[in-house]
């Protein structure tokens, strides 16, 4: 993919290695003074071999694991390249997902530990947040409301981005989801347009085939939490705002849920609840899997005309091998957790795709998206699928079927369309693998081989890549055709291809995956919100269980960049106004914020206050002019959950002010959030506040903000309120500002407690 740097002869085989291929492997996945990827496969392949019987089994599998491996053949996850051989106490499994947590703090916490246990261990991890009540709610054990699933999953998404670095190489990789239903949807879709929330993991919504339907139909929809419907919409209302979330901010990404457990091969014993942090593969709880992709290019042979094909045979010869390396390295794995290793003891789940689909495709000068390239992609896609059930049908003789394998398997759809012969085999000797098939993004990994990742079209054939290991230029061999006047027809990049074409090449793939694909769709700038519901419903239509949507320029930071401007020229004709307004969000995009840092010695103020029955005090850093410029909150025990959020808030805060949001535009997002502690303060210009960060803003206003009324937000008069007794009991009851749950009048504060004078509602009754 770029210039050659260096080769290397190791016996009779040589091997060229490019400058970026060096700097991946030895920033991400070299051990112990390793210098070159052929060092790592025999260290890899001896230490998968470990698991076979005898001496000589280990020493004939060594070898044909290397031949496996040779040359970027097959490329294991990441994650077994950096555990195998290393004794390092990392997991060799890519991905995990854990139980929906239990609606309590403790529950949470549980889960958070759970979280936090995985991903030191290298696995990426998801979580369904479901199961937690919608923000608002009463929380009757400590008289409060609940912050909602999204609120709570804000120190999630900051551990996995901020907190723990896989292994030494990696940041933590994260899925949150949230079902269709639950009703804090709206909430959720558009939750990381605010800069700072969600950062550090990927969002989706589970999609019901209820709610597809719905929204084919202009249904309504409920939104609803343990059987209590909160609101009825539009099903049509939730889409338009899903697509539009992933057209402005690229997510959230959609999983189809119900159809992957209508699908499941474990469906019979398991419910799917979540994915992986990509969407590949969606897991029951504690479920984990591994992960490996045959490099397709590696299988291409040059006929004596000049014309390039696909060696099939050759390709099913190493299906088997890769099947017994992953099924080794099921039992070699380190675990974070007991209950993942005894889940994946039961199912035995591997993930097998491929990488370099695209370079096939260019090599035998087919476009991505024809009639041609769909053709292809199925027949590699059945090979795959076949050699990998007959090879798991094979190691039952030898080891037995996986422990959770019983006659039900048979009647799983997947299951179902394989080939009789095979079909036959599982009904007399069991089958080793529950799953065997993933289609995974293949980002690090493809680089690391030298071609393009997964199922993808190329993004472009001259750009640039920013990681956390630098910004790099990425040149393929098709870069100057490309450019020509007179590039063919079957030359194609990201920009260059419709959604239509990309969901058809993935569903090719999909009729032949027991589990899912992690796919894409990298849209030029000029897409519309049309352009993607059109997307997303041909891929429910077209049986996909997930697609992800990635407009490029909508976000302030990406990985991948064009560097010709001719790539990033949209088709005739334009609009006007819509390139107007391209222009302006392009200008926007260039307009780089400046951080303003404080002196090293400057003047600040400490507050002392208390909200409720908990004290705190915040500190204000000053710049020189006197305006505020950091903000640390003290609060509670340090290293419990209030600390830790009151941290988060002050962190976030100090960065905004240093970037140059203006405190008061802070503090009309922040003042009035509703969470425990809350009550009655120390402060007459501040009575009562609904919660510490509510407190912290109003006081932060009054002090710099110069508006006096920022200190008690808006209160509906009393004798504006309608009483049903006719009688007021809490004449001298002092207005809240906080909402009543039940019917949304102001709550007062009387007899060491909240009341509602329209409904009668008591928050301690």
């Amino acid at each position: 993919m770029t210039q050659l740097s260096e080769r290397r002869t190791v016996g009779d085989r040589e091997f060229q290695y490019s400058e970026i291929q060096l700097k991946i492997f030895r920033d991400r996945y070299a051990h112990d003074g390793e210098q070159y990827p052929h060092e790592a496969w025999q260290r890899v392949a001896r230490a998968v071999a470990e698991n076979e019987k005898s001496e000589e089994e280990r020493r004939v599998w060594a070898e044909r694991f290397l031949d496996l491996l040779w040359g970027f053949r097959y490329v294991p996850g990441g994650r077994i390249n950096h555990a195998m051989g290393t004794g390092a106490g990392v997991t060799a499994q890519n991905c995990y997902v854990i139980p929906s947590p239990e609606d309590s703090r403790q529950g949470i916490m549980k889960a958070l530990n759970e979280w936090v246990e995985i991903q030191s261990r290298g696995g990426g991890v998801g979580i369904n947040m479901s199961t937690l009540r919608p923000r608002g709610e009463f929380v009757r054990g400590v008289n409060g409301t609940s912050s909602g699933p999204v609120n709570w999953a804000q120190p999630f998404a900051f551990i996995s981005k901020n907190v723990i670095i896989q292994g030494g190489s990696r940041r933590g990789a994260a899925m949150i989801m949230l079902n269709d239903d639950h009703p804090d949807i709206f909430e959720f879709i558009h939750a990381k347009e605010t800069p700072g929330v969600l950062e550090g993991c990927n969002i989706s919504v589970c999609i019901s085939d209820a709610f597809m339907e719905a929204v084919k139909n202009d249904g309504d929809w409920d939104l609803k939490f343990n059987g209590k419907v909160y609101r009825t919409i539009k099903a049509r209302q939730l889409w338009d705002e899903i697509c539009e979330a992933a057209w402005r901010s690229a997510e959230p990404g959609v999983y189809f849920l119900e159809r992957a457990n209508k699908e499941a091969n474990s469906g019979y014993f398991e419910t799917l609840i979540a994915t992986n942090p990509c969407g590949e593969q969606p897991l029951g709880p504690y479920g984990a899997c591994l992960l490996g992709a045959f490099n397709l290019d590696a299988f291409m042979v040059e006929e004596a005309d000049g014309r390039w094909r696909f060696d099939f045979d050759t390709f099913r010869k190493y299906i088997p091998y890769a099947v017994r390396f992953n099924d080794n390295v099921i039992d070699l794995s380190n675990y974070p957790l007991p209950e993942c290793r005894e889940s994946q003891q039961r199912i035995r789940r591997m993930g097998i795709g491929v990488m370099g689909l695209a370079d096939c495709l260019l090599r035998m000068q087919v476009r991505y998206g024809s009639d041609e390239s769909v053709a292809f992609t199925e027949a590699v896609f059945r090979t795959l699928r076949d050699e990998a059930y007959r090879a798991s049908v094979e190691l039952a003789k030898e080891r037995g079927p996986f422990p959770a394998f019983a006659p039900a398997y048979l009647d799983r759809p997947f299951i179902k369309r394989l080939p009789e012969e095979i079909r036959e085999g599982i009904r007399k000797y069991g089958i080793r693998n529950c799953y065997l098939l993933t289609q995974a993004p293949t980002g690090t990994t493809s680089l690391l081989a030298g071609v393009n990742s997964g199922i993808e079209p190329y993004f472009d054939f001259d750009y640039l890549r920013s990681d956390r290991t630098g910004q790099y230029s990425v040149t393929s061999r098709w870069a100057d055709l490309y450019y020509s006047p007179n590039r063919p027809e079957w030359l194609v990049a990201a920009n260059d291809i419709t959604p239509e074409d990309h969901v058809r090449v993935q569903a090719a793939a999909q009729r032949y995956n027991d589990s899912s694909i992690s796919k894409t769709v990298n849209a030029p700038h000029w897409h519309t919100v049309d352009d993607v519901k059109r997307l997303y419903m041909l891929a429910y239509d077209s049986g996909l269980k997930s697609i992800s949507y990635y407009r490029d320029g909508s976000r302030q930071e990406q990985v991948l960049y064009h560097k010709s401007s001719a790539a990033a020229k949209p088709p005739e004709p334009v609009d006007p106004d819509e390139a107007i307004r391209a222009a302006q969000e392009l200008l926007a995009r260039h307009r780089r914020p400046v951080r303003r840092r404080l002196p090293d010695e400057r003047q600040s103020i400490t507050h002392k206050f208390r909200v409720g029955e908990q004290e705190g005090y915040m500190t204000v850093g000053l710049f020189e002019d006197g305006t505020p410029g950091e903000l640390f909150i003290n609060v509670s025990k340090q290293g419990s959950t209030v600390s830790g959020l009151m941290d988060t808030v002050a962190m976030l805060t100090s960065y905004a002010l240093q970037y140059g949001v203006p405190l008061t535009e802070l503090a009309s997002k922040l003042k009035n959030t509703r969470f425990e502690p809350s009550g009655p303060t120390n402060n007459p210009k501040i009575p009562i506040a609904t919660s510490i960060v509510d407190y912290v803003f109003r006081w932060l206003e009054l002090k710099f903000g110069g508006a006096e009324a920022a200190a008690q937000p808006t209160l509906i008069p009393p004798e504006q309120l309608a009483n049903p007794t006719g009688v007021d009991p809490h004449a001298n009851a002092v207005p809240s500002g906080i909402g009543c749950p039940d019917c949304g009048g102001v709550l007062f504060y009387a007899e060491g407690c909240l009341l509602c004078r329209n409904c009668g509602y008591n928050k301690c009754g």
